[in-house]
Parts: C-alpha cells; sequence; structure tokens
C-alpha cells in the first residue's frame, strides 16, 4: 500500500509545477503545429532581398534614393521616381518592406521577397 501512496504522490508532483508549461499545451514552444512568431524587417537601414529569378540583393533606402547592391555584381544609388518607385533608367526597385519588384533594362519586372 505505501508503494501506491508514494506513486500517487510523485504522480501529482510531477503535475504540479508552477510558472513552466508543459509541452503540448497551446502557447509553448513544443505546441504542434506552432509556427515561430517572424523576425520583423527592419523600418530602417538596409534589406535583403531574393528574387524570383535567383536574383540576391539588398536594398537600403534614403530620403529620395535607394541604394542597391546586387550580390555578386554591381551596386548603384537609384533616385526616387515617385509611388515607392527607384530608377536610374536602367536598373529599377518598385516596393519596400516584404515585398517589391526588380527590373533590368526592358525586361518584365521579377517578384523579390525581403527577409
Amino acid at each position: 500500500m505505501r508503494i501506491v501512496g508514494l506513486a500517487a504522490l510523485l504522480g501529482l508532483a510531477a503535475c504540479g509545477t508552477t510558472g513552466m508549461s508543459s509541452p503540448g499545451q497551446p502557447g509553448t514552444p513544443g505546441y504542434p503545429g506552432q509556427q515561430p512568431s517572424p523576425v520583423p524587417l527592419p523600418t530602417n537601414g538596409p534589406i535583403a532581398y531574393t528574387c524570383s529569378d535567383g536574383t540576391q540583393l539588398t536594398v537600403d533606402v534614403e530620403g529620395s534614393q535607394a541604394r542597391v547592391a546586387i550580390i555578386g555584381g554591381p551596386s548603384m544609388v537609384l533616385p526616387n521616381t515617385g509611388n515607392g518607385a527607384y530608377s536610374n533608367g536602367r536598373y529599377s526597385f518598385t516596393g519596400g518592406g516584404a515585398s517589391g519588384q526588380w527590373a533590368v533594362g526592358s525586361a518584365a519586372p521579377v517578384e523579390c521577397r525581403g527577409s
């Protein structure tokens, strides 16, 4: 009888922890299906983009211009042409934050995702 009582007390003690959530409850890291919160994009400074054609670039909007650096390629300053668009006639970037569009020359713009 003592063994049964001791086992019951140990079982209750394991369930009675305070200050910690056990895995499997909503709001805990171990909850199945729970996704971690995405890291917010910066509101200032450069944002890294990956475009649908594989182009990777960083864009840093400063006042009336955007500094763009193509990973493995040239860097440039694009003047603001209105409505969130920046272009020097050859290169164009439109958007900002989580998404944008990148175009080179007369090619159709490609979609880009910020990270």
